[in-house]
């Protein structure tokens, strides 16, 4: 065979991969239906499958999930028998400490910068003069 000949079955040999391979990749998706089509295709491109729904998280979801008063019993309950609001008589009493006396500043550097009271235990370092 000559070169010509050569070259020419060559370039056919090339023209006919290419239009196989392109039946290939177009009789692809014609394999899978519906939803396995649409998850091969994602598969594909990123690997995530995500949910399309909201799951609420925390405090929106116990109010969304929380006991209704449904029934009659619920409805006509009573309130509980103890104090539902336990602190309410620790409040009542007032502060749990008392001042003993004045405290003795006399160790301490009152400084004051920008509006605001600062005391320091030692004065603070200034440059030699």
């Amino acid at each position: 065979p000559t070169s010509r000949e050569m070259r020419s079955s060559l370039v056919l040999a090339l023209v006919a991969l290419c239009l196989g391979l392109a039946q290939a990749f177009t009789a692809l998706p014609a394999l899978f239906s519906g939803s396995c089509a649409r998850r091969a295709a994602t598969s594909a491109v990123g690997g995530l499958s995500m949910a399309h729904h909201v799951q609420f998280k925390g405090a929106k979801k116990h109010r969304k999930n929380r006991p209704r008063k449904a029934s009659l019993a619920d409805i006509n309950r009573a309130a509980p028998p103890y104090n539902p609001d336990t602190m309410a008589e620790v409040r009542k009493l007032g502060p749990a400490w008392t001042a003993i006396g004045q405290t003795d500043m006399s160790k301490y550097v009152k400084l004051e910068r920008n509006g605001n009271t600062f005391y320091h235990v030692k004065a603070p370092h200034s440059a030699a003069v």
